[in-house]
């Protein structure tokens, strides 16, 4: 169960995606008027590359919970992390050009995007690390730099509230639904090799 099972209402229909896409538009049609898409000489990106760049930023601020700025949403098996290939497929992008505006959205502060590892033991009987799904924000600097910072805290305000309303009806704490589901997969195997109960934050 998320959001949309209980609302029905797609995310990009959220008031703040909306005002996002809106000002994106009326940017990608002169980039060199707005100082977020200037490059490191005070030039304007190229007009087709903004536009790319936008539609990137308006799938990632479509996809974004607004109470904590990760990409995905929260359920009640946990928090449901949006890979780039799924950015990719929803841009109707190949992955190398989402690559790319990512690139440019980093430079600028935009976006972080961090990768938890968890070990296992491979064929060869030897502990080993691999990465779990990338947890990846937008960040506030972004909201700042296309001018619409105020309606951003405004509706994040609004959607913390809305989480533990979520939280409550479902029967899980807040912290549990914003922890992302590899993650919650691996606590669940670590109790289990350590034979403790699993952990459910608190």
């Amino acid at each position: 169960m998320s959001m949309y099972d209980l609302t029905k209402k797609q995310r990009k229909d959220r008031p703040l995606a909306a005002l996002n896409r809106s000002v994106l538009d009326k940017i990608v049609k002169c980039p060199s008027s707005s100082i977020a898409f200037l490059t490191a000489n005070g030039r304007g990106v190229r007009k087709s590359f903004a536009r790319d760049i936008a539609i990137v930023m308006k799938a990632l601020v479509n996809e974004m919970c607004l109470s904590s700025n990760k990409i995905g949403v929260a359920t009640k098996d946990g928090f449901a992390l949006r890979s780039w290939g799924y950015i990719a497929d929803i841009c109707d992008f190949p992955i190398w050009r989402v690559k790319q505006c990512v690139k440019f959205a980093f430079n600028k502060g935009w976006i972080t995007s961090k990768q938890p590892r968890e070990t296992y033991t491979g064929k060869d009987n030897l502990q080993k690390w691999r990465g779990l799904a990338s947890i990846k924000r937008v960040t506030d600097a972004y909201f700042h730099d296309i001018g619409i910072f105020e309606q951003y805290k405004e509706a994040k305000t609004a959607s913390k509230r809305w989480l533990k309303t979520f939280a409550n009806r479902i029967g899980r704490p807040v912290k549990y639904i914003q922890t992302p589901i590899t993650l919650l997969r691996r606590r669940r195997k670590e109790a289990a090799e350590a034979k403790n109960p699993v952990p459910i934050p608190q």
